[in-house]
């Protein structure tokens, strides 16, 4: 039996197959949109009352992933951590390769050594992402958000983590409660190659 599929799942990479068919690969649009918004105001009532930025753009794509695409690979918490982990590294060494560190965004006018920075931090986040087989796409996002400056300094890019490791917690708990097949930890995937 085939799996269903939908114009959205397909668009998300897939090689992990389901053994169950009657296991649906995507959660239902009611589903994703309650939860969805459930687990961003968590995380912002969590950034308000700690003045921490634990909302960057590239969470909303993973907390869609969480709750929408439970048995995807890139929803799987090891993946998830690894992959933000990697990124914020990766980030951080496209600063720290073209001296901007402590130098303020510039996206409005983008200069060639923010520029490589960018690229550095993109080319180091997807290479560590597919040696540590942690696929997470939206963490490649956070590689590019630390490399433009749009974070001040550690304690921010530690903020991000957390953030991540907050909504990972929470949405995985959620899924399980609410009868979503979603792994714990880790399900390898057979290798590509």
């Amino acid at each position: 039996m085939s799996r269903p599929t939908s114009n959205i799942s397909d668009m998300l990479p897939r090689r992990a197959e389901i053994n169950d068919a009657s296991v649906p690969y995507r959660s239902g649009a009611t589903y994703i949109v309650v939860m969805g918004t459930f687990l961003t105001a968590v995380l912002c009532a969590f950034a308000v009352v700690t003045s921490e930025p634990f909302v960057v753009p590239s969470i909303g794509p993973t907390i869609f992933i969480i709750v929408g695409f439970p048995l995807s690979e890139q929803a799987h918490p090891r993946n998830i951590l690894y992959s933000t982990a990697i990124a914020i590294v990766a980030g951080i060494i496209g600063l720290a390769i073209f001296g901007l560190i402590d130098v303020p965004p510039d996206l409005a006018d983008l200069t060639w050594v923010r520029a490589g920075a960018l690229t550095v931090a993109v080319a180091i986040g997807v290479a560590g992402i597919i040696l540590f087989r942690s696929l997470h796409a939206p963490s490649v996002a956070t590689a590019m958000i630390i490399a433009a400056g749009l974070l001040n300094g550690p304690f921010d890019w530690l903020s991000v983590f957390i953030g991540v490791l907050i909504v990972t917690i929470i949405g995985v708990a959620v899924n399980r409660a609410c009868g979503k097949p979603q792994a714990l930890w880790w399900r390898p995937q057979p290798s590509s190659e």
